[in-house]
């Protein structure tokens, strides 16, 4: 049951990446729409300056997640789970404006860079680390 999903973007051309979840949409939707993952603290919707902070078209990769909470591999390695389905960059070039990170450390909402600068537990064994393959 998908009771909420963010609408898909009309144009990757014109396509911006949420600097907190990664959410892909337009300038377009992210002004009528705003971010349907942290909207509740970001408040894009009708705010231009906001967009142009808080998102970036400085992304790589796309991921479409039809079913984030289902705890797959993609959506635990990127840290998605907790999102409503949608379309996510893999990765988000940009930098988060001091008052979000503020507004974030005062809602306890934990920061995860969409920028890979933080080890990727999943993906990014460490030194000397033995990974298991499964083979299928």
């Amino acid at each position: 049951d998908i009771d909420e999903c963010a609408s898909v973007p009309d144009s990757l051309k014109r396509a911006r990446a949420c600097l907190v979840c990664s959410l892909i949409k337009t300038y377009d939707q992210f002004k009528r729409e705003g971010c349907d993952n942290c909207e509740s603290f970001l408040r894009l919707c009708g705010h231009p300056d906001k967009i142009k902070e808080c998102t970036s078209t400085d992304y790589n990769g796309i991921i479409a997640l039809m079913k984030p909470r289902a705890n797959s591999f993609i959506s635990k390695a990127k840290e998605l789970t907790r999102y409503v389905p949608g379309t996510y960059a893999v990765g988000v070039r940009g930098e988060l404006p001091d008052w979000v990170e503020e507004i974030m450390m005062d809602e306890g909402i934990s920061y995860v860079p969409r920028d890979g600068t933080i080890d990727d537990k999943y993906l990014m064994p460490k030194r000397n680390q033995r990974v298991n393959i499964k083979r299928f």
